[in-house]
């Protein structure tokens, strides 16, 4: 069932990936982290079918180490077309998924990992799930410059997973707060003092000033505490496909919104 459901996610995020990138949003969004400084070493979580890599590479053409991780093997094969690269079978097909008592499935990885020699490596992995190869492959490249983690989605049948019940998973809004939570930790581990972690997630609205107002103070707060500020906030507007994931509202009210994409520029301090 999990290859199944990776297999239709890869194909249909396709076509949300395609529009996003016709209509420049990955360039736009690589645009507002550069306004964050150099980057040299960056993580780049759920990394999809490689278009927010490409728009990186693009962005930052001195980049000695751009890392793409996704869980799913399907997508990180179509990125690896997409940009052109090489992407040994052991670096994105390292998963090994079992059944266990209630019917869940676990996911484990395993075997050693290739960084790549053209700058960008692909790697499947779960940034929710311990994974010691990906730890040792961060140690190896030391601090990085920068995390992205743009537009967080899932298959269908990550409902079914051992990680959606212990985590005690009920919607889509909190498994993109686990990730978030998880993508802060790993920043907070691995970021320079000054790096930036970069956070775009979706919206839909009229007033799309008060709504930019309100995430900076959410996230503001979620930040207190922490070696980290918000530093800026931008809106770009853009359109989502006829095909593709359907990721609108099922309310017919919100649908009706424009949709913006809300690109979240956090800073290390230090």
């Amino acid at each position: 069932m999990l290859a199944i459901a990776r297999t239709v996610y890869a194909e249909e995020w396709a076509g949300n990936a395609s529009a996003y990138q016709e209509q420049g949003l990955y360039g736009m969004l690589a645009e507002h982290l550069a306004q964050a400084g150099d980057v040299r070493a960056l993580l780049d979580v759920g990394c999809g079918r490689g278009h927010g890599l490409a728009a990186l590479r693009s962005a930052f053409p001195a980049a000695a180490h751009l890392i793409g991780v996704d869980e799913n093997p399907e997508c990180l094969e179509a990125a690896a077309s997409l940009l052109a690269i090489k992407a040994p079978r052991s670096n994105i097909r390292r998963g090994r998924d079992e059944i266990v008592t209630g019917g869940r499935y676990v996911s484990t990885y395993r075997g050693t990992v290739q960084i790549g020699s053209n700058g960008i490596t692909l790697i499947q992995s779960d940034v929710v799930v311990q994974d010691p190869e990906v730890e040792r492959v961060l140690d190896t490249l030391g601090p990085l410059d920068a995390l992205t983690l743009w537009f967080s989605g899932v298959h269908k049948a990550r409902s079914a997973t051992e990680i959606v019940r212990h985590f005690k998973i009920k919607s889509d809004a909190e498994h993109r707060t686990l990730i978030e939570n998880r993508a802060l930790a790993i920043a907070g581990e691995r970021l320079r003092p000054g790096g930036a972690l970069h956070l775009v997630v979706r919206a839909c609205a009229i007033d799309i000033d008060q709504v930019a107002h309100a995430m900076r103070l959410d996230y503001s707060d979620w930040l207190e505490d922490k070696p980290f500020r918000v530093e800026s906030i931008g809106s770009i507007p853009y359109e989502e496909p006829a095909d593709g994931i359907v990721v609108r509202s099922t309310d017919s009210g919100v649908s009706a919104m424009p949709n913006y994409a809300i690109s979240i520029l956090i800073r290390r301090e230090g």
